[in-house]
């Protein structure tokens, strides 16, 4: 189908309703095709009416026709109501050209500007009008990584996540320019493939925009809590090293002496990171004055005691994988610790290498978190480090 255009019944960038009239085509070309399909109706239906009617006679006439006359008049009744059913779908068909030619909006949303002006040949599924957008709800793309993928799987199979089936993962949105993250809704699709080219999967979370604050098209930092808090220690990124046996931390014992020691490390938060094996909640970790720290030597530390809750607090959910919004509130993210106290040790030296201790705190595994959740990991709380 192809038409001239005649009107455009909007503004550009306005908002419409679903059913809104947006463009008009020229109607006569296709006025006249459904007056004639109607005319070739109402001819199939009289031929119909005539081999009906014919049929009739003759089947009364009894031997005054032959059986073979009879057969050919019920064939010609056959082939007539086939007619009428052909003359009836033509005539579909040209009322729903007809009613193509006054195009509506399908949905409720923002229309962009018009690409044709009045007056131009537009040409059914080759020649774009307009775009219409839905913006409440809107939808938001991330990609989870195969190894985080694989980890929640295996917290699945330990019974240590929900069903994600059954309940589906709450999600946290945040903008690039605002703290935490303010804007909460639900994972809504889950793609069972991971991409061989990057190694993720791709999610899909669903948020409630009234007030258009996020637009298609934006970048976002997505968020999910994964099963219920728990205690975790956590050191200052900085305070960690890496050589070819691994990520490591210099630890001052009970002697003043720095030891090696390996760790396995866990999520970042923030400027934070959890570690999950290699030190206790009793070292002291060299944060400071690394360069002076080696292995086997003795230093003389000022050790130092930050409130890895209040830091938590503070820099809660700063961190999180980019999604690209298609498609408020100002909920938190879950498990954000308390504040601890501070104590500070007077230094024995003032050139002495400053250290921290490690402290617990509670990493969030969200109370409807799904193995696709990677970002919640990355992105929950925070614990004491040490300097």
């Amino acid at each position: 189908m192809k038409g001239y255009l005649e009107k455009i019944n909007f503004e550009d960038g306005s908002n419409v309703k679903q059913g809104d009239l947006l463009f008009v085509i020229e109607q006569p070309p296709y006025q006249v095709a459904l007056d004639s399909a109607k005319a070739a109706l109402q001819k199939a239906i009289s031929s119909q009416a005539l081999a009906e009617s014919t049929l009739r006679r003759m089947e009364r006439a009894g031997g005054a026709v032959t059986a073979e006359e009879v057969d050919i008049q019920r064939a010609q009744l056959a082939t007539s109501k086939a007619d009428v059913a052909a003359a009836e779908a033509e005539l579909r068909r040209a009322q729903l050209n007809m009613n193509y030619t006054r195009i509506r909006s399908p949905i409720n949303g923002r229309i962009g500007q018009h690409m044709v002006d009045v007056g131009n040949l537009v040409q059914a599924q080759d020649t774009p009008l307009a775009t219409v957008q839905t913006l409440d709800p809107i939808y938001a793309q991330f990609d989870l990584s195969e190894n985080d993928l694989l980890r929640f799987m295996e917290m699945l199979r330990r019974n240590q996540l929900p069903d994600p089936e059954r309940y589906r993962p709450v999600l946290h949105l945040g903008l690039p320019n605002e703290q935490g993250f303010p804007h909460e809704g639900k994972l809504d699709y889950r793609e069972l493939r991971v991409d061989q080219s990057t190694g993720t999967v791709r999610r899909r979370g669903i948020f409630p925009n009234p007030g258009w604050q996020l637009i298609p098209g934006m970048f976002v930092r997505i968020q999910a809590s994964i099963g219920e808090p728990k205690p975790r220690l956590l050191v200052e990124e900085r305070a960690i090293g890496t050589d070819q046996r691994g990520d490591y931390l210099l630890v001052v014992n009970d002697k003043n002496t720095v030891d090696y020691h390996s760790v396995r490390l866990g999520p970042q938060i923030g400027d934070m990171r959890v570690v999950e094996d290699g030190i206790g909640d009793k070292d002291w970790v060299v944060v400071n004055g690394l360069t002076r720290a080696r292995p086997g030597a003795t230093v003389t530390p000022e050790k130092a005691v930050m409130g890895a809750q209040d830091h938590a607090a503070k820099q809660a959910a700063t961190s999180g994988p980019e999604a690209k919004a298609s498609d408020g509130g100002k909920a938190q993210p879950k498990g954000v610790p308390n504040s601890a106290a501070e104590r500070i040790a007077q230094p024995a030296a003032g050139s002495a290498p400053k250290t921290q201790g490690a402290a617990n705190s509670e990493l969030p595994r969200g109370r409807d978190g799904a193995p696709e959740n990677a970002a919640a990991a990355n992105a929950a709380s925070k614990n004491n480090g040490t300097q």
